[in-house]
């Protein structure tokens, strides 16, 4: 049997994407993060015993509790496809703002990054 089988090929192909797509997928996660880790650059106001410096509009939002960033999260959907995203209900609201809340995207710009590096 020859170890150049189409068959063989394709299926190493296949294996080959796969892990490509699952390296960018993961390459997009770690810069959401990052983008997520940079200091507010809006106003400052008391919480608690701390003093919080929120997101200026249109920044990514600042950490309050870090929930948002830890819910970042790579989940495999098939063969070649990952999906990069989190489960926090209000993260929606922060990427497009609301009616009283300006928009403060994270992904869009840590997507578009990504794309400029290939």
């Amino acid at each position: 049997m020859s170890p150049f089988r189409a068959a063989n090929v394709r299926a190493a192909a296949g294996r080959l994407a796969d892990q490509r797509a699952g390296l960018r997928a993961q390459e997009l996660r770690t810069e959401i993060v990052e983008t997520l880790s940079q200091p507010g650059q809006g106003r400052e106001y008391p919480r608690g015993r701390k003093v919080h410096r929120a997101s200026a509009p249109g920044d990514p939002p600042a950490v309050d509790t870090g929930r948002l960033r830890g819910s970042i999260g790579v989940q495999k959907v098939g063969d070649g496809h990952y999906r990069v995203g989190t489960s926090v209900s209000y993260a929606i609201w922060l990427e497009f703002g609301a009616r009283r809340i300006a928009a403060r995207p994270f992904m869009r710009p840590a997507l578009e990054k990504v794309r400029r590096t290939r």
